[in-house]
Parts: C-alpha cells; structure tokens; sequence
C-alpha cells in the first residue's frame, strides 16, 4: 500500500513539476516577445524621427533656393526646378510625418509627431517670406525648431516609448 501512495505522489509531483515548467515557459516566452515588439517599436520610432529630421532639413534648403530662385524670370528653367524641388520634398515631408504619426503611439511620441507638423509649416512659410531678412528669419525659425525635434526625440528615445 506504501508503494501505491509513494507512486502516486511522485506522479502527482511529475504533473506539478511539470505544469510549473510550462507556465515558466509560458511567462518566459510572453516577456520575450513584448521586449521584441517594443524594441521593433523603439526602432520604428527612431527611423522615422531621423527620416522626417533629415527630409526637413532638405525642405528648408529648397525652400531657400525656391525663394531666391524668384529673383529668376518666372518660366526660367532655374524658377521651375527649384518649384519641383521644393513640391517633392513637401510630399516627401509629409508622407516622412505621416509615418511618424503612425508609429508614435506612446504620448510622448505623439506630441512629438505633432512638433514634427509644427516644423513642416514653419519650413513652408519660408517661402512667403517678404524679403531676404524675413527669408533668413523664417528658415532660422524652422532650424531651431528642427533642432528642438531632434533633442525632444533623443529623450523620448531614451526614456523608452
């Protein structure tokens, strides 16, 4: 009778060892996985905040040169290219700024997707600049405004969202 009883216990112990291990294995896994999707996530974040910084700054560069590019005969070949320039780098922008809406779930990231928007209109208003002063004011405006981004995302980065 003693052997039946022991026999059951180390079975009823094999079962439980075994459940305990599955369950560890389980937890194990889940954690595993939820530190892959938030690095994925981290990473998402980061490309699209040095995607949108770097189109940005091109933005603010064709801008200057459409701006002074109206100095040019309106149909000149110079007036027009800097036109097209500036449109595929506004598409560009914005398409950079809506994957970054995208990808910011976390508050601090998303009100740093709507700083990125902030800049995108501040580097289009370059353009409507009145001379060269205001032209150089508005671009200095939309610098320091990128570079604010770019330090608002190394914190938001670091801090993990």
């Amino acid at each position: 009778m003693s052997g039946i009883i022991a026999a059951a216990i180390a079975v009823l112990g094999t079962l439980l060892g075994a459940v305990v291990a599955h369950r560890y294995q389980e937890k194990s896994a889940a954690r595993a996985t939820a530190r892959a999707e938030r690095e994925r996530s981290h990473q998402r974040l980061l490309d699209a905040c040095a995607d949108f910084a770097a189109l940005a700054e091109e933005y603010r560069r064709a801008q200057y040169d459409r701006w002074t590019s109206r100095q040019a005969p309106p149909g000149s070949e110079t007036a027009l290219a800097a036109r097209a320039e500036s449109y595929r780098l506004y598409v560009e922008v914005r398409s950079s700024l809506f994957r970054l809406r995208l990808v910011a779930t976390a508050p601090q990231a998303r009100r740093l997707a709507e700083h990125a928007a902030e800049i995108q209109v501040k580097t289009r208003e370059i353009f409507f600049a009145s001379d060269r002063d205001d032209m150089l004011a508005r671009g200095e405006v939309a610098e320091q405004a990128c570079e604010a981004f770019v330090l608002r995302a190394r914190e938001v980065l670091a801090a993990g969202d």
